[in-house]
């Protein structure tokens, strides 16, 4: 009996640790289980991240590239700046976009640290990297470096180029100062074997002003070459450069892309035929609206001949950011001065004013006084004291006609209505602009006596006795 409990007591306790057991490992099972569901869930979520990052980081990239293109380099820095140096898979292609805008702005030494960052300069880059980085090396005149680097980026470029890499060979050669190399490549009559050799020979001449001895070589063209407008335009400019309007003019006569008006243009304006130089720098400008060579002659024609309309909107379209906005802002209040726009011309003048910290030009200062002086004749509560202010900085400039308005303020409350009235006025006709310049003998004035000094003091000498009645 006892024997039968004790093996019962037995059995009881080895199943119940069975039970507990199995529980334990069916628990561990469980565990196991939502283990490798969160590492897979983990993984995935992961994934899922770094792919829609990477799709934030291209569409930044493609924006960036957009802007470089259009020439809007401070947002395509703000498009690469949002892409992450340290964890992005697109860094590399980042860093070779800003060597590129730090190259365009001229910030060569910039540009050249970005391209050495091992993300760049590597062999997955190598061929999309090295041009820019010979280019920064002519810039900044390191002759060792564009020595070391020329025959490799040569080598992997080549395939890239349909002219053998005549221009990068030509500026190579004139960087390092290889000028028997130059002149063999520039008088090879290999060059000329068709269009575009052509067009790159004569443009790689143009450059390095060695247009005489091209055009002693024209022979070497074919008659086909002259059927290209582009090929022609440039030998008319060559011939333009030696003075030789006729032959410039024979090539281009029958163009009318933006180059050939331009060079019309240039030819009228050497003649003095102002109003011709301006319709074919128009024509220019229709071809293409930022021609640099069509708006830097048209606008101050525009000024000669009184086309003040055309001439404002010839300025929006200035494009050369190389140029101080506030001497392109005063141009322009000129121009609106000119179309009696006397408000939009006071609204720029506010503006300019400010950006030069109210310490303006004198020039500015005269036209300030100028508008607010006819603004102020149809104002009977206009400030007086603003032209008057703008008058005395110009007067203190040493401009006349501002030191006048100065003194005329002295007599006249509202001087600028005084300018308008049609009523008849007194004027000298002695004096007149020429007798101002004449040179004048200084005689001394001659004083007429009314009391004589001596009468006075002898009534300051006597006593005068008053009587009291």
């Amino acid at each position: 009996m006892k024997l039968t409990c004790a093996l019962l007591f037995l059995s009881l306790f080895v199943g119940i640790g069975k039970s507990h057991a199995d529980d334990e490992e069916l628990l561990k099972e469980i565990t196991l289980e939502s283990e490798d569901y969160s590492l897979e869930a983990s993984y995935e979520t992961k994934i899922t991240q770094d792919s829609n990052q990477r799709r934030i980081d291209l569409f930044n990239l493609q924006k960036a590239k957009f802007k470089i293109i259009s020439g809007d380099l401070t947002t395509a820095a703000f498009y690469l700046n949002r892409i992450s140096e340290n964890e992005s898979i697109v860094t590399g292609i980042k860093k070779r976009y800003m060597a590129m805008i730090y190259f365009i702005e001229g910030r060569y030494a910039q540009s050249i640290k970005e391209l050495n960052d091992k993300r760049v300069n590597n062999n997955n880059y190598y061929t999309q990297t090295c041009l820019l980085r010979l280019i920064n090396f002519m810039a900044v005149n390191d002759i060792y470096s564009i020595e070391h680097e020329k025959k490799s980026c040569q080598f992997y470029t080549a395939k890239f180029s349909k002219n053998d890499q005549f221009w990068l060979d030509a500026m190579i050669n004139l960087k390092i100062n290889d000028t028997q190399r130059l002149k063999r490549l520039l008088m090879s009559e290999d060059v000329v074997g068709d269009d575009e050799a052509s067009k790159l020979w004569l443009k790689t001449g143009l450059y390095l002003n060695k247009e005489k001895q091209l055009l002693e070589q024209l022979a070497l063209l074919s008659e086909s070459s002259y059927q290209s407008k582009k090929l022609r335009e440039i030998v008319a400019f060559m011939y333009l450069r030696q003075g030789e309007t006729k032959k410039a003019l024979s090539f281009v006569d029958d163009i009318d892309t933006a180059n050939a008006e331009n060079i019309k243009g240039n030819v009228n304006l050497a003649n003095k035929e102002y109003e011709l130089a301006f319709g074919h720098f128009r024509l220019a400008l229709q071809k293409k609206q930022d021609s640099a060579n069509a708006l830097e002659r048209a606008i101050p024609l525009a000024w000669l001949l009184s086309q003040f309309g055309d001439g404002l909107s010839m300025l929006s379209n200035v494009s050369n950011k190389n140029l101080d906005p506030r001497n392109s802002q005063a141009t322009k209040i000129a121009f609106l001065i000119r179309e009696k726009r006397f408000l939009e011309a006071q609204r720029e003048l506010t503006l300019l004013k400010i950006a030069f910290q109210n310490e303006p030009p004198f020039e500015v200062s005269i036209m300030d006084t100028y508008v607010n002086l006819i603004l102020s004749s149809n104002d009977k509560a206009y400030d007086k004291r603003k032209i008057e202010e703008s008058a005395e900085k110009s007067c203190k400039a040493f401009d006349g006609i501002s030191c006048w308005i100065s003194l005329q303020y002295i007599q006249w409350e509202n001087l600028g209505k005084t300018l308008e009235r049609d009523d008849p006025v007194y004027s000298d006709t002695t004096m007149t602009v020429e007798s101002l310049k004449e040179k004048k003998v200084l005689e001394p004035l001659i004083e007429t006596k009314s009391i004589d000094q001596s009468d006075i003091e002898e009534l300051d000498g006597e006593t005068i006795k008053i009587s009291p009645k």
